[in-house]
Order: C-alpha cells, then sequence, then structure tokens
C-alpha cells in the first residue's frame, strides 16, 4: 500500500503580490506544515500580514497545482480564516493517495499557492499571493568517510515536540507576557513540564522551579521562554544552550533590569523570561534577535 509511513514536510512560501498586505511596509509571509500517514493527510497553513476584508470583497483560498501526462491538475484544498491583525492559522484534511477526487496523489502536485478570490465578481481572476515549493528536497546522504554527525536527529526532535504544542495549543491559557515584545509571537502557558522540548539543565531547573514555560510561534520561528530574573545565576546555562534574550513581564519595565548599569535591587525584583528562538524549518537554536544581553 502506498503512503503507509507518516511523513511531515515543511513549505516556506513566498510573497507574490503585495497588493493584499495589511501593513504596506512588511512582507507577506507564509508557510504550510503536511503530514501524511496511509490514507489521512493534513495542511496547517499560516500566514501573516494578509489584508483582512471586514466586509467581505476577497476570501483567501490554498491551492495545489501539479502536472501529470503533460496537463495541469489543480486542487482547491480550502480557504484560510483570518483575524482583523491579517494573521491566520487554519487547519484542512486531505487524503494523500486522492487529493482531488479524481485519483491524484499528493506525489502529483508540485506547487501550493494562496490566493485571493473576489466574492462579488465570478469572472475576476485569482489574484496570487503567496507561493511554495512542495517538491521534496534531495535527502542528505551519510559519507561513507570522514566523521559523521547526528545534529539532524535532535533538530528533528525537537521539531516535533514544538510541533505537538502548537498542535494542541487550544489546549493552553494564551498569555500576553510582555508590553514591548522583540519576537513579536503569539504565546501561550504551558504548565505541563514533561512537555519541554529542549536539552538544557539550566532551564529545566528554573521551570521546575517557576512551574511553567512560555511558548511563542511566528512564521520563521519557535520561541520557549523559561522565567527568571536578569541574574547571571537565573541564565540558563548562561546563554550556552541559546536563553540569550531576556524580557521584563508586563509591569516590570520600569525597573530596567535589563539596563548595563542597573543597580542590583531593581534586578532582585524585576521577573521576566530568558527566551531561546528554535528556527521551525531546520529545528536549528538561533538568535535572530542577535546577542541581546
Amino acid at each position: 500500500m502506498q503512503n503507509m509511513h507518516h511523513k511531515k514536510s515543511f513549505v516556506m512560501l513566498e510573497e507574490q503580490n503585495h497588493n493584499f498586505a495589511q501593513d504596506k511596509t512588511r512582507p507577506i509571509k507564509g508557510y504550510l506544515k503536511i503530514e501524511t500517514g496511509g490514507e489521512r493527510g493534513a495542511v496547517r497553513i499560516g500566514a501573516d500580514n494578509l489584508r483582512y476584508f471586514e466586509r467581505g470583497g476577497y476570501v483567501y483560498k490554498l491551492l495545489f497545482f501539479g502536472k501529470k501526462n503533460e496537463k495541469t491538475i489543480y486542487k482547491i484544498v480550502g480557504s484560510l480564516l483570518l483575524s482583523s491583525r491579517g494573521r491566520g492559522e487554519t487547519y484542512l484534511r486531505l487524503n494523500p493517495v486522492d487529493v482531488d477526487g479524481k485519483g491524484n496523489g499528493l506525489e502529483h502536485f508540485q506547487i501550493a499557492v494562496v490566493a485571493a478570490v473576489s466574492t462579488t465578481d465570478s469572472r475576476e481572476p485569482l489574484h496570487p499571493i503567496l507561493r511554495g515549493d512542495m517538491e521534496e528536497k534531495e535527502k542528505i546522504k551519510c559519507q561513507k568517510s570522514g566523521s559523521v554527525t547526528y545534529n539532524q536527529y535532535y533538530n528533528q526532535y525537537i521539531l516535533e515536540c514544538c510541533g505537538e504544542i502548537e498542535n494542541k495549543r487550544e489546549m493552553y491559557d494564551r498569555t500576553v507576557p510582555f508590553k514591548e515584545d522583540k519576537t513579536d509571537a503569539d504565546w501561550i502557558r504551558v504548565v505541563n513540564l514533561g512537555r519541554f522540548p529542549m536539552v538544557s539543565p539550566g532551564a529545566r531547573y528554573m521551570i521546575s522551579r517557576y512551574r511553567h514555560f512560555i511558548f511563542g510561534t511566528d512564521f520563521n520561528y519557535y520561541y520557549i521562554g523559561v522565567p527568571g530574573r536578569f541574574l547571571e545565576q537565573e541564565q540558563p546555562d548562561q546563554g550556552r544552550s541559546g536563553f540569550v534574550l531576556w524580557q521584563p513581564i508586563l509591569g516590570a519595565e520600569g525597573y530596567h533590569a535589563d539596563a548595563k548599569d542597573a543597580p542590583l535591587k531593581n534586578r532582585q525584583v524585576a521577573y521576566g523570561y530568558w527566551i531561546a528562538a528554535i528556527n521551525r524549518k531546520t529545528g536549528e537554536i538561533e538568535s535572530p534577535f542577535g546577542a541581546e544581553n
């Protein structure tokens, strides 16, 4: 039987039309996460900075395009739901063995497109806004000579753990922990410490002390926030495990605890979170905000 193995893939969507941007100073971004197993499959589509039409006018559709026997085939997978802020994330089901009801499996589709569709004029052409390549990239082959590293396994493990939290985020309490947030992420509070995805003794000590961590997402990164003050002994692993950004909790900004000349008294009373960023495509722990602290 085909497609019996569980597969996951991630597709970055690139902007094609800036006319539908909510904020003209920022690009439109998007991604797909595709999971398949047997005759069951699901697509999670996310987009940011798409123009929100309060009274209709346009809706956003996800389409798959491909070629079979030199003929173009396509499937309208579903609609993307947006918030008034121009952000959206939608979960859609599909049959990977027969995506379009005509016997064409997922392997026959190479291009994913998010397009704006007019709700008032059926003759108006589609407006492609985001586009991504669905074809699998060539897998990395093991070399017969030289050293071998296994980082890819651990990166994939971290991504799977983060993906499990993200897929069940409706089970957790949403939170707005910061007045000013350099990540601009959407945050949830996680009290099940067994869900913590990273290898960091320092972070595990802090979350066991404060009995929670926070989890954030945007379109390029997963963010892990560990509670702690701006003190050397409370920065997980002194930053070596990726926790290099510190932000004060809402209401503690006035202490300016992360200022170079901040008195120790301010740092002892100002609580916040140490944050690490995980590239949601590669699983690498990175620092998109630089070595802040």
